[in-house]
């Protein structure tokens, strides 16, 4: 056995863990007919997952900018909050969204946006996700997204509601 076996091992090990979590987000992307039509994919940074909205002439809110809808913004923290938290859960449950509050920091100019999130809370019913937007440099954020998501907890799969 050669002294490079063992580092090559863990290394092909950790690029075959990156890989699977990629296609199960990538996978978790593409259940979402929101996420296709804004053409949403998942791209591997080195600080972990990142949700790329590539730019196109329909996602410009305003002319005048131009600068991206708030909407298509909007629609990237929340399908990157649900997709980081199901990701998660060990049941592949679907979750809902209870809450989302959205901090718009300034203008998404005309260009590729990333969106990233960070799980505070993720309990048996509910998650609390984070999500930070950015065209050019993470340090400098367009948007701040906080995602508040319910987990499905009756049997077969169904959200139990009050009567």
């Amino acid at each position: 056995m050669s002294e490079t076996a063992g580092p090559m091992s863990s290394r092909t090990l950790e690029q075959d863990v990156c890989a699977d979590t990629r296609a199960t987000w990538q996978k978790l992307l593409e259940r979402i007919p929101y996420a296709r039509r804004l053409g949403l994919a998942i791209h591997q940074s080195g600080t972990g997952m990142e949700v790329h909205l590539p730019y196109r002439d329909a996602l410009i809110g305003n002319i005048m900018l131009p600068a991206l809808h708030g909407g298509a913004i909007g629609g990237l923290i929340e399908i990157t909050a649900r997709v980081a938290a199901q990701s998660r859960d060990a049941q592949a449950r679907r979750p809902r969204i209870l809450d989302c509050n959205v901090d718009y920091l300034r203008s998404a100019r005309a260009r590729p946006t990333y969106a990233a999130a960070e799980i505070f809370r993720q309990g048996r019913r509910t998650a609390l996700v984070h999500v930070s937007c950015w065209q050019d440099r993470a340090s400098t954020p367009v948007a701040h997204g906080r995602v508040q998501l319910l987990f499905e907890t009756a049997p077969g799969g169904k959200i139990r509601e009050e009567q």
